[in-house]
């Protein structure tokens, strides 16, 4: 009987830095690789950066990954590399990660007919005209491919109002890796430069509009009146910066807002907070929920995308309404007051539905499907 050959994915993605997409796709590389795929991390450089930093953290992880030249917004020389990539390796599936991925390799199995196109939604960001403009072609581009893995349910109806079948369309859940012993928590404050016992608030994002962090800025600022000793930590860049801190500073609350900036020690980070909060008006499955409460770290959180589903399997989340800066104020006001402690039973729920090794299952059971439909139809 004749047998499929073994799975080789390019797994593809167009990076502006380490956020939840891009950490999910280097697990799922690894995750791939531990059971054998064979699996390629491509990136697309990013023309506007001088780093490349998920390139650069792939290779510190021992990923086989290449960087493909991008020198614009449209550059065919990144198809021909994609191209010569597919080739080399004799890839069977090319797996992609946005919306300029989707585009490149679309344009690329053009050439290639015989490699099965596979995009994963990790969430829209549609807070421009621009942005909304490129939403609106990704989603007419994805009706070319074979298969579509979503991570909230919401995206379903989305797709299916693009004109996409049911049938190519798939939810895999994000996994994370569970983190590490954790070392004593008041010498980490300390050598973070963040002194004192007073209760600690982090919120983890993209300081974009589509994150709502000047509303959690106010709403902290207004939270902490009587508690002078807390303090929120914001870790994360993006195009709000600026602006966020000049809010922090007419709030009256500059001293208990630490603005930190991109980190690579987010694990020290969870281990020292009380609460991650997250005011987000629109998310897919978001890692930094996953990665707080595989930390024990209560949520909370506003009620968009997998957020609720997430929050379900903790002791301690809080669901807010998105938008609402009073009930967010209350929240945070509660929290700083009692500090709920560690959730164990989040912890729990992360190490038995959301690791890396059940993500790189689903996806492989999804590549191993449209390889075995193809070769379904060179047998008959």
């Amino acid at each position: 009987m004749a047998t499929c050959k073994p799975v080789t994915v390019l797994q593809l993605r167009s990076s502006a830095g380490m956020y939840g997409a891009d950490r999910v796709v280097l697990a799922l590389d690894g995750a791939l690789r531990h059971e054998g795929v064979q699996s390629t991390l491509l990136c697309i450089r990013n023309y506007l950066l001088d780093a490349q930093p998920l390139h650069q953290a792939a290779v510190a992880a021992g990923s086989e990954a290449m960087l493909l030249p991008c020198r614009g917004r449209i550059d065919m020389r990144t198809v021909d590399a994609l191209v010569t990539q597919v080739d080399a390796r004799d890839a069977g599936v090319l797996h992609v990660h946005d919306y300029k991925s989707a585009f490149y390799a679309w344009l690329a199995t053009r050439r290639r007919p015989g490699v099965k196109l596979v995009a994963t939604l990790h969430g829209w960001v549609e807070s421009s005209r621009a942005l909304r403009l490129y939403t609106t072609l990704e989603l007419a581009l994805l009706r070319r491919f074979d298969a579509l893995a979503v991570v909230s349910r919401p995206q379903v109806g989305r797709l299916l109002r693009a004109g996409i079948p049911r049938a190519r369309i798939h939810q895999v859940d994000n996994g994370i890796a569970m983190p590490s012993p954790a070392p004593e928590r008041a010498g980490l404050r300390s050598r973070l430069g963040l002194a004192g016992s007073g209760p600690m608030v982090v919120a983890v994002a993209r300081l974009s509009p589509e994150k709502n962090l000047a509303q959690l800025v106010s709403a902290f600022a207004a939270a902490s009146v009587a508690s002078p000793h807390a303090r929120l930590l914001v870790v994360g860049d993006g195009p709000n910066r600026d602006a966020l801190q000049a809010l922090a500073g007419a709030s009256g609350a500059a001293e208990r807002i630490v603005f930190a900036g991109r980190r690579d020690d987010m694990d020290d980070i969870y281990r020292i907070a009380d609460a991650l909060v997250l005011p987000s008006l629109s998310e897919g499955m978001p890692l930094v929920v996953l990665e707080a409460m595989s930390h024990g770290v209560p949520v909370i959180a506003t009620a968009v995308g997998e957020v609720p589903r997430l929050l379900a399997g903790t002791t301690h989340g809080v669901l807010l309404p998105p938008g609402d800066g009073g009930r967010l104020q209350a929240a945070l006001r509660q929290m700083i007051a009692r500090p709920p402690g560690h959730d164990a039973r989040a912890v729990d729920t992360v190490r038995t539905c959301y690791s890396t090794a059940a993500m790189a299952a689903r996806y492989l059971d999804l590549y191993r499907l449209l390889q075995a439909r193809d070769h379904g139809r060179k047998s008959a």
